[in-house]
């Protein structure tokens, strides 16, 4: 037969647990605002003349690769739309 005493939990125990759980919130948030900070720190000014063009080409490309990434999507979701 089971023990009922030693399966009940009593407040203490949730007590305990809540506050074990309220550190490991406090941990994650904290290591999501790290990680939030390093994604959009400002980027570093080009060190010389040649860093900043090929900065800024490939900002370009990034650019264009997302507009025909874009512009092929709805293409594509354009025609599965059309044979419906």
């Amino acid at each position: 037969m089971i023990n009922t005493k030693a399966n009940k939990i009593s407040l203490k125990d949730i007590e305990l647990l809540r506050e074990e759980k309220l550190i490991e919130i406090r941990k994650q948030k904290q290591l999501i605002e790290e990680r939030t900070l390093l994604i959009f720190e400002p980027i570093e000014p080009p060190a010389n003349k040649v860093e900043s063009i090929f900065r800024t080409i490939n900002t370009g490309m990034a650019i264009f690769d997302g507009l025909m990434l874009g512009v092929k999507t709805i293409d594509r979701l354009k025609k599965s739309f059309r044979r419906k």
